[in-house]
């Protein structure tokens, strides 16, 4: 059978295009001062090269169970193999039969009888392929799966090792990015790929063996395609690698990019930075595109040499053959016919061998840059045994000398000799003006970070001689911002069990965990939510309020009871209400444990049995608050600052007793207010939200082609070179065909006229081979300038799509940030191939078949129909079955283990959180739960899509039977003559080989169509916030009453509780308006609707008496800024960040400018680069106050008409938040000003002040107002006060 003929032209390698984010880091250097934004030209030499020791490597992740399965399949695979060419001895002594016969030699009965015996051989051979090939692929594939579980297990245990200070750089592409496609890459490149490379050997062995056998001279003379072919393609290959590299590294970079804007889509929204994103986006797809037009060349010679030179080698050997024939070497057709097939095949082989070295090598780059990370020694490991473990620990905590800087900018020094007793059971407060170095001391604390000198000692021993889990456990954190897992409230609170809690059982962890919410106050509010505690809490807790969310992390750190409790700005996101609440809260679980509070409200601290004031990373005042009053420094100063007094109204509250009550009444009723219920979704916002989250539009292949080919318009031209080489390709066969009768044919013939049809027919045989090195050269440019330019379109079109939608499809769990990127890098991927290199393999094969068939029918029509409907059927059915279950296969598997993805992303985003509740372990039982439900699902798959796999693969041997058992029959009846009979075999059989073959290359098919579905789902998602004709040219005129009109608001994804409920608010232009109130009462929401993240359920918002819903949203946001509680920045420079709300670029000092009033232009310009220092993912680089700061600058420069504050300045120090409170004044003046505080003292000054309760507004008025009419607001303030201690 020639497979020779299914030439590497109806398949390149299939190069995996850039998926996976590698990591640059240079040698030598010490990680610190890495530059880890190296360009890709700079350093050339540091990019880490997949060798295939790191692929042999893999295996040590195979347990003893995997190491049988692995022998007995490659076992399977030699035998396999060896099939192929002891056919050809079968296929040869049949051809000598059937010349013999023809050139009058032997009886009908006798060459019947010669001819079945030789049959019977056909079916044994399939019999034991079918067999042996099921039981190989299964056991392989069930090893690699389990193999690559190790392995991604292996990776997380390794990440989750790694020292904190790890995550802090840059240009670790995004672990996402890396479990999911190097694990799938890994897989693959250890599956069925090794399996075929296996066969692919054992076959390129046995074919020579065999022909040297049957005729040694032939088969060396015919042998010399070998080298040739090996040399052009392991050429082709090596220069391809580099490329590849480079375009991988790019999009892993454009990966976190995208994550980062995904993650923080409301921002992105409310800059109108869509369009920025997009571009820088696309800058980087713009670079890659052109890295990958240099593979055009090699394409073309990777898809045309092989062909080309397996035609050359066969029209060789036909002309020697024959030759040798005459000159008596030679007996029969037979051997020539033999050694010509096995040489063919021997040569095919190295097809079947090429393809799967790219899978392998792709498995050695995924897998080194697995093992970059698992070879990472830990400098701090989290998990180690290592270390004391006492059985007590009472808390003495001493700071002696400590010096520190951050890793990643290690010339600024935030620990200058720092000095600090924390005595245990007591309280220790920390106050100072935010970048003092407060919070870097809890790094030092919970040994996120190492200190440079100096030594903290806990219970008079270093704090490095200690086991990290040790310490964590029994120091506990409770950070600003907290964050909260996917799933249920009882499972996130539940996360702070350890030791002997962990294995309780669910009743009593029930128990604990409500009562640690009751301590922390956040039981009432869990017992009103929808589905009480075990409600889900979505992706970053974004359906629970920042008051909800901190309440719910305090219940998580106290629950297991631990000797330190470290708070730093525990209830700086928290109302006065919740706050005094929470605050008495973690009075009493402070009571008896070394507490050190970080804050920067007093009012916090004032109990605080000794108050410690920083500055530039030393201590400069300490005592308690009435000693640090009396000394009249910097804190006396800092508490005038924040004090709050009505002085007229206090003395009346110490003496009047019942008022007293009366306040605290105020306080206990309103946090006891329930939420009202309210019915489930309509059905038409069921579906509407469903919709958000189908991720397939259900189309199938042949619709998302045509939909795909209609679209390219621009790339028809290089559609007609792909279709011309197809057509050039697929008719090859039927060509092939007639020459090859014709060559066995002169073997009848005598005399001269032999010689000159033997030199006539193997010429033509090589003109055949000059005809498809053009149809297939020109094949292998076109798709891969297809196929570049596609991938940059869909990968652009992706992002364009996603940063436009409406917060309510971020909203749903399966589109989180992880996911999506996830998606971003996989389906262009998928697509590329498609429509690209097998749209031209469809092609080919189609050509093939319908011409293959023609020829054969017309040559003789009682074979033809036999062979056409009887076996081609057959081998191209089982072929495509097997896609059916592949398909089935790939969609759940995909699903699952992007799932276990997810929980990966969401560790690493968290890694603070995760290390300070010393979780690493419990996430890698939870991961290795999620692998092992997959293990449980995929294999029983794997039983069944076999069976049609391994069929598929040997049938032919059947056919083959077939067509000479009944052709031998029409022979020897003198129906057919020996010519018809092999124009009709040849065609038919081995046109029908190539058609089978085509479904070796399905499984990218598969995926694509998952993909194309995907892209068109994601057309089909319209944002209901969007800019419209109608609404193009409609935008704010100037500054103007806006007015809140009795508007109602529920989320979409929470189908119980509305969140606001009738609210009615009328803001003057230029007046500064306050929203205050309990945490979860809905005023964050208000921020959400004003600046149209979404629409109220009923009501309306108007501006100047036009209802925003009818203006253009760009430009409506346009005319407003926002700040954030918790800002987020972007991969870039500090400018670039500042001016992302900007259309244009704008000026040096427009900038400065910004940063001046916003009173961060001396910390910038402090910075090594200034404007252009690069503030790292998500700005992780600068402190809380300094992300605040500059989100401010970003604010203002766009000059807006109404400013939003959202807790602007809750993460501030007194000092800069006075700075920054100032210059949000001084540009309040100008504009109309919206702020949402927790901290009365900033909101003081607002020309009106709402208070709110529960979704409605309660109290309306100026300050001075409400504390007369002494409600909530006033109970409120003196809950804030700091003089009433």
């Amino acid at each position: 059978m020639l497979d020779a003929e299914k030439s590497l032209g109806t398949q390149p390698p299939t190069a995996d295009h850039g998926n996976t984010p590698s990591k640059v880091e240079p040698k030598g250097s010490s990680e610190e001062h890495a530059d880890l934004s190296v360009t890709v030209e700079d350093k050339p030499e540091e990019e880490k090269k997949g060798g295939l020791k790191d692929y042999f490597r893999i295996f040590q992740y195979a347990d003893r169970l995997d190491i049988l399965l692995y022998a007995i399949a490659l076992t399977g695979g030699l035998a396999v193999g060896a099939a192929l060419p002891l056919m050809t001895l079968v296929f040869g002594s049949s051809t000598a039969s059937f010349n013999d016969f023809a050139g009058g030699h032997g009886i009908a009965q006798q060459f019947t009888a010669q001819i079945n015996h030789l049959v019977l051989y056909f079916v044994y051979l399939f019999i034991a392929r079918f067999v042996i090939g099921y039981l190989a692929t299964l056991c392989i594939c069930i090893a690699a799966t389990r193999t690559t579980r190790s392995l991604r297990k292996a990776f997380l245990e390794s990440l989750l090792r790694q020292e904190v200070w790890h995550f802090d750089k840059e240009g670790n592409g995004s672990p996402a990015t890396q479990v999911t496609m190097n694990g799938n890459r890994v897989n693959q490149g250890i599956a069925e790929k090794l399996y075929t490379l296996v066969q692919g050997i054992s076959l390129f062995f046995s074919a020579y063996i065999v022909a040297l056998a049957v005729q040694w001279k032939l088969a060396l003379i015919t042998m010399c395609i070998v080298p040739a072919i090996v040399l052009v393609i392991g050429g082709c290959l090596s220069l391809d690698a580099p490329v590849e590299a480079r375009i991988t590294r790019i999009y892993s970079r454009a990966a976190v990019l995208a994550q980062d804007a995904i993650s923080s889509i409301r921002t992105i929204h409310a800059f109108g930075a869509q369009q920025k994103i997009v571009n820088r986006y696309d800058e980087y797809l713009q670079t890659a595109h052109e890295e990958g037009n240099k593979k055009s060349f090699i394409w073309g010679v990777l898809f045309s040499s092989q062909t080309v030179l397996v035609m050359s080698g066969t029209a060789l050997a036909f002309w020697e053959g024959f030759r040798l024939f005459q000159s008596g070497e030679i007996e029969s057709v037979g051997t020539v016919f033999t050694v010509v097939l096995s040489v063919t095949l021997g040569a095919t082989s190295v097809m079947l061998v090429a393809p799967q070295f790219q899978a392998i090598t792709n498995a050695s780059s995924a897998a080194s840059e697995l093992f970059s990370i698992i070879d990472k020694p830990s400098l701090l490991d989290p998990l180690s045994p290592e270390g004391m473990q006492p059985t007590s620990c009472t808390g003495e905590i001493q700071i002696r000398n400590l010096s520190f800087a951050y890793p990643t900018r290690p010339s600024a020094q935030v620990l200058q000799g720092l000095d600090l007793s924390i005595p245990a059971g007591k309280t220790t407060a920390l106050v100072g003006p935010s970048g003092c170095g407060k919070s870097t001391l809890v790094g030092l604390l919970e040994r996120w970070y190492q200190p440079a000198s100096g030594q903290i000692l806990v219970d008079g021993h270093d704090i490095a001689e200690y086991n990290t889990k040790w310490l964590r456990s029994n120091f506990r954190l409770v950070q600003q911002e907290p964050i909260l897992f996917q799933g249920t409230i009882f499972q996130n609170v539940a996360k702070g069990f350890v030791g002997e809690q962990q294995s309780l059982s669910e009743e009593a962890q029930m128990e604990l965990v409500q009562e640690a919410c009751m301590a922390s106050n956040a039981h009432d509010f869990i017992q009103r939510l929808p589905e009480g505690y075990n409600t889900q809490v979505g992706e970053r807790a974004s359906m629970l309020s920042g008051g909800q969310r901190q309440r719910v992390a305090i219940a998580r750190s106290i629950i297991s009871d631990p000797k330190v409790l470290l708070l730093d700005e525990a209830t700086s996101a928290l109302d006065p209400r919740a706050e005094k609440v929470v605050q008495d809260a973690l009075h009493r679980v402070s009571a008896n444990k070394t507490t050190l509070i970080i804050a920067h409200k007093l009012a916090t601290v004032m109990a605080a049995d000794n108050i410690a004031v920083m500055t530039s990373g030393k201590v400069v005042e300490q005592g308690t608050h009435g000693e640090l009053l009396e000394y009249d420094g910097l804190y006396a100063a800092m508490v005038r600052a924040q004090d709050l007094g009505d002085e007229a109204g206090e003395p009346e509250f110490r003496e009047g007793s019942e008022k007293g009550d009366d306040v605290k009444e105020a306080l206990h009723r309103s946090l006891t207010l329930q939420r009202t219920q309210s019915d489930g979704l309509p059905k038409d916002l069921m579906r509407e939200v469903e919709h958000l989250s189908a991720g397939t539009v259900g189309y199938s292949l042949g619709k998302c082609i045509w939909i795909m080919l209609k679209e390219n318009s621009d790339l028809y031209w290089w559609y007609l070179v792909i279709a011309l080489g197809s057509v050039i390709g697929g008719g090859t066969y039927p060509a092939q065909a007639i020459i090859f009768s014709r060559l066995i044919d002169v073997f009848t013939l005598q005399g001269s006229e032999a010689k000159d049809q033997a030199d006539f027919y193997a010429l033509m045989f090589f003109v055949l081979a000059i005809a498809n090195l053009f149809g297939y050269f020109s094949l292998g440019w076109a798709c891969n300038t297809v196929g570049q330019a596609i991938t940059h379109r869909i990968r652009r079109e992706m992002v364009e799509r996603m940063v436009y939608f409406d917060q309510d499809f971020f909203d749903r769990p399966e589109n989180s940030s992880g996911s999506l990127t996830s998606k971003l890098s996989s389906v262009p991927t998928a697509l590329q191939e498609l429509m690209a290199q097998n749209l031209g393999l469809i092609l080919n094969v189609l050509v093939n078949i319908v011409s293959s068939s023609a020829l054969g029918i017309a040559f003789g029509w009682k074979l033809g129909l036999v062979i056409v409907f009887g076996g081609l059927p057959l081998l191209i059915a089982s072929g495509y079955i097997r896609i059916r279950l592949d398909q089935k296969l790939e969609s759940s598997t995909g699903e699952q283990f992007a799932g276990s993805a997810g929980l990966a992303t969401e560790a690493v985003t968290s890694i603070r959180t995760i290390s300070a509740l010393t979780l690493e372990a419990s996430i890698l039982r939870e991961y290795n739960e999620a692998l092992g439900d997959i293990m449980a699902k995929v294999i029983p798959g794997l039983v069944v899509t076999l069976i049609p796999y391994a069929l598929s693969q040997s049938i032919d041997f059947l056919i083959m039977g077939l067509g000479f058992w009944y052709g031998s029959r029409l022979i020897a009846s003198g129906e057919y003559t020996t010519t018809q009979f092999f124009v009709i075999f040849i065609a038919v059989v081995f046109g029908g080989q190539g058609a089978a073959q085509f479904f070796m290359y399905t499984t990218s098919i598969t995926k694509a169509k998952v993909a194309a579905n995907y892209v068109l789902w994601l057309r089909t998602i319209k944002a209901n916030i969007r800019e419209t004709d109608k609404n193009r040219d409609r935008m704010p005129s100037g500054d103007g009453l806006i007015g809140v009109e009795n508007i109602e608001f529920r989320y979409k994804q929470r189908d119980a509780a509305k969140v606001l409920r009738g609210i009615s608010m009328k803001i003057e232009p230029g007046t500064h308006v306050a929203v205050v109130g309990p945490s979860g009462c809905g005023k964050s929401t208000i921020i959400s609707l004003l600046e149209r993240f979404y629409d109220p359920t009923s009501g309306s918002i108007t501006l100047n008496g036009e209802d925003i819903k009818l203006m253009s949203p760009f430009a409506y946001r346009r005319y407003m800024s926002l700040v954030q509680q918790e800002p987020p920045l972007y991969l870039g420079s500090v400018r670039e960040n500042i001016a992302i709300g900007l259309e244009y670029e704008p000026s040096e000092e427009e900038v400065q400018e910004a940063c001046r009033q916003a009173n961060v232009l001396d910390f910038v310009s402090s910075l090594p680069e200034g404007l252009n220092t690069p503030c790292g993912s998500k700005g992780i680089q600068f402190s809380g106050g300094q992300r605040q700061r500059i989100a401010v600058a970003r604010a203002l420069i766009r000059k807006p008409g109404l400013l939003l504050l959202d807790e602007a300045t809750s993460a501030l120090d007194t000092q800069s938040e006075r700075i920054v409170q100032k210059a949000l004044d001084e540009a309040a003046l100008s504009r109309t000003t919206i702020a949402v505080a927790h901290r009365l003292s900033t909101v003081r000054h607002a020309n009106v002040i709402f208070v709110m309760e529960d979704g409605k507004i309660a109290e309306i008025g100026t300050h001075e107002e409400l504390q007369r009419l002494k409600g909530r607001y006033y109970a409120m303030c003196l809950a804030q006060s700091l003089d009433q201690a």
